[in-house]
């Protein structure tokens, strides 16, 4: 989650000097969020600390998903997260309205039952609501640079019935399996979502082929 530390600029030569300016990093973090801060991992020259893993989980931007190590599961989502940044910083699509902003921090803030709840979760992640709602600018940013790379063709019919035959479960409605023309948006949407997230996937793998990462979590690990 970026703008609340140092920006490091690390090239696969520029690796020495890189404990000093994490383990001074780390101390700006501490003196931020008033506790000792831990630097995970550093990409695209961004660092990653664990506040910014919990500010990920507290307010719902990330979700491990089940997985039986949360930290690094939302971790390496932030890794990706940065990775994408800096493509999207190299492009700069279109900049994300103010009250498409407002109403992502609204449903942030929904997520709380009270605005007391909502500000001890910012006070524990030594963020203010500026830092979170830039990182929603953020995501509204990735969005957008998403949704005008990746498109794909609509689907043939012959493809919605191919996928509606081969994932009836997805399709069943009260034990049944409902008439294709009743779901037809439906498995046309699928579909397409899962083309698209084919095609965001091998563009991300990509990126973290050329991409400098460190990950200090899984080295300790």
């Amino acid at each position: 989650m970026r703008n609340a530390k140092c920006k490091m600029q690390i090239g696969r030569r520029a690796l020495a000097p890189i404990a000093f300016c994490i383990l001074h990093s780390a101390f700006l973090c501490a003196a931020r969020a008033e506790t000792i801060d831990r630097v995970l991992a550093v990409a695209a020259g961004e660092l990653i600390t664990l506040s910014d893993v919990t500010a990920a989980r507290d307010f719902g931007l990330v979700a491990a998903g089940g997985a039986a190590d949360p930290i690094g599961a939302i971790l390496a989502k932030l890794i990706d997260r940065e990775l994408i940044l800096a493509e999207v910083d190299r492009f700069a699509p279109p900049e994300p309205a103010a009250d498409a902003i407002d109403r992502e921090l609204q449903q942030v803030r929904a997520r709380f039952p009270s605005a007391d709840a909502f500000e001890q979760a910012l006070s524990r992640s030594g963020i203010d609501a500026n830092h979170l709602r830039q990182t929603l600018r953020d995501n509204l940013r990735i969005r957008a640079y998403e949704d005008q790379r990746f498109t794909t063709a609509p689907p043939t019919d012959e493809e919605l019935g191919r996928y509606y035959r081969d994932h009836p479960q997805t399709f069943a409605r009260q034990g049944q399996l409902a008439p294709f023309e009743a779901v037809r948006a439906d498995v046309a949407r699928i579909v397409s979502d899962e083309r698209r997230a084919t095609l965001i996937a091998d563009w991300l793998a990509g990126l973290r082929r050329r991409a400098d990462v460190i990950d200090l979590y899984l080295a300790r690990r």
